[in-house]
This record gives structure tokens, C-alpha cells and sequence, in this order.
């Protein structure tokens, strides 16, 4: 027995030295995790970076779209769902528009052009304009600082639209971010704030005309002639039209540069939109270009084949 005792107490003394050597402490099981965690995180964002760098590489093979534009749909929606102010919303759909930026920038497109405040919305609730002109005031004060993307990318921002309709201090910080980008030429930022497209082509036609009466053209008035007045007049035609929420319309947004341009739609709200989304949609006008090029030259054709006049 008292041999037993003696092994048995042996034993457990070991097993307390065992303990007492391995087992961790709470504080020390804080720093496991936490160092678990940061692996995790490590190599997940290697995957990631890995799948991004694939991604740009397979994408490159084929045609890239030079000119994308974007009706960034589903702001208040996705703040609804999750319980948050509808400016939190916006605010991560400015956050999502910075990413979609630089993702295009990495794919090789040069032009982005957003639909960012449509002169309907002037509608909403007189709270909810001035709270997206406060929105608008702040991001392009954030456009022209020293750190921002557009100076990193050497991004050139251009606001269009009816700016006569923005308040003075947001019309003020559209021209300061206009003026203090003008001379970067890597890229392009179209932001039309506010707009439509019935505006526009109104204006373009006004433009037109007014050069007619100043022979400025001496012949009938023709589409080239209302596309040099354009908000667009220095861009190349858009080639991919996204809009995010499942939504499939226009929304009066770009309707006469739209005539040849895929029109892809996706379900995801826009400040859920990410590099895989851009992707996807890139993939599909890919897919789709052959089919594109084959119907723009036969309106090209079209143009030029006499019509026949019955009495």
C-alpha cells in the first residue's frame, strides 16, 4: 500500500510539474490568440493578394475596357439593413468608390466615370440633401489632400453635371478639386454631380446650335457636332456600364454615350462592391466583345448606305 502510495503521489506530482510547466496562464492564452489571429489575418491576406495578382494577370490577356462607368446603387439600402443612419451608408459607399478606384487604376482602365447625385434627388427629404451636400463637400476636400488616392494615382477629377445647382461652398470645393488635379493625366474621375442625361443632351444640342448661328458649322447639324459638347467630349466612349442592387435600369444616366456599351447589373449594393465584383463584370465584357465590335460596325456601315426615297 505504501509502496502504491508513493508511486501514486510520484505520478501526480509529475503531472503538476507537467502543468505547471505547460499550461498557460489567461494572460498568456490572450497573447496565443492574438498571435493565432494575426497569422490568420497573414495569410489570408496572401491568399488574397495572390488571387488579386492572378486575377489582373488573367484579365490583361484580353481587351480591357478603357472607359467604365458606374451607377453606384444601394447605399441607404444596405444602412437599412443593418440598422445604421443612412449617411453611414453613403459614407461606405464613398469608402467602396476609393477601392473600385484603384482596383480599375491596377486592371489598366483609365476613365471611371460615377453617377454620384442625379438632379432628381434634389427631391428627397430637405434633411437628406443637405446632408449628402455636407457628404460631397467633405470627400472632395479629401480628394485634394497630399495622401489622397488622386495624388498617389495621378488621377485627374473632373465634376460634372449642373453645378449652378450646388450650394455654393460644395461648387467652391468642385472647382478646387478640378483646378488642383488638372494637370494629373493617369487617369480620369468623372463625378456627375448633379446630372442627367436629358440635361446634358439638351445642353450639347444648345451648344450646337449656337455654333450654327456663329458659323462655327456650315452644314446641317450633325451627332458629332452634339457630342463635342458633351460632358464626355474628352473621353473615349464608355465600354462597361455597372450598376450594383439588382436594379436594371439607367436611371437617366448616360444615355446617349451608352449605345454600344454592355450594360452589366449585379445584386451586391454598392458599398459592398469589391475587386471580385470588378472583376466578374470585366470578365463579361470580355466575353462580350466580340459581339459589341461586330454590332458598332454594322451601325458605323449603316451610316453611310444611301436610303431610298419613294414618292
Amino acid at each position: 500500500m505504501a509502496g502504491r502510495t508513493s508511486i501514486t503521489t510520484t505520478q501526480m506530482t509529475s503531472v503538476d510539474d507537467f502543468n505547471a510547466k505547460f499550461q498557460t496562464s489567461p494572460g498568456k492564452t490572450a497573447n496565443l490568440s492574438s498571435c493565432f489571429e494575426e497569422s490568420a489575418a497573414y495569410v489570408a491576406n496572401s491568399v488574397y493578394e495572390l488571387f488579386r495578382r492572378f486575377s489582373i494577370w488573367i484579365v490583361s490577356v484580353g481587351p480591357v475596357p478603357q472607359h467604365i462607368a458606374i451607377i453606384m446603387d444601394g447605399n441607404r439600402r444596405y444602412a437599412t439593413k443593418r440598422n445604421m443612419q443612412k449617411l453611414r451608408g453613403h459614407e461606405l459607399g464613398y469608402n467602396s468608390l476609393m477601392n473600385t478606384l484603384r482596383d480599375c487604376y491596377e486592371l489598366g482602365i483609365k476613365y471611371v466615370s460615377v453617377y454620384a447625385f442625379s438632379i432628381e434627388n434634389f427631391r428627397r427629404s430637405k434633411e437628406e440633401v443637405e446632408t449628402l451636400m455636407n457628404l460631397m463637400h467633405e470627400k472632395l476636400e479629401v480628394l485634394i489632400e497630399k495622401e489622397s488616392l488622386v495624388n498617389q494615382y495621378g488621377i485627374r477629377v473632373q465634376i460634372l453635371g449642373d453645378l449652378t445647382l450646388l450650394p455654393e461652398r460644395v461648387r467652391k470645393a468642385a472647382d478646387k478639386a478640378m483646378a488642383f488635379s488638372k494637370d494629373n493625366d493617369k487617369a480620369v474621375l468623372n463625378i456627375f454631380a448633379p446630372y442627367t442625361a436629358t440635361q446634358e443632351i439638351v445642353k450639347a444640342v444648345e451648344g450646337a446650335i449656337t455654333d450654327k448661328v456663329e458659323g462655327i458649322i456650315e452644314n446641317e447639324i450633325s451627332a458629332e457636332d452634339i457630342e463635342r459638347h458633351l460632358y464626355t467630349a474628352n473621353c473615349p466612349e464608355v465600354e462597361l456600364l455597372i450598376r450594383t442592387s439588382g436594379e436594371t435600369r439607367l436611371s437617366n444616366f448616360l444615355l446617349w454615350q451608352t449605345s454600344f456599351t454592355l450594360l452589366y447589373g449585379t445584386p451586391i449594393l454598392w458599398p459592398e462592391f469589391s475587386f471580385k465584383h470588378l472583376v466578374r463584370a470585366v470578365w463579361e465584357y470580355q466575353k462580350s466583345y466580340i459581339f459589341l465590335q461586330q454590332q458598332k460596325q454594322k451601325s458605323q456601315t449603316a451610316m453611310f448606305i444611301p436610303h431610298e426615297h419613294y414618292d
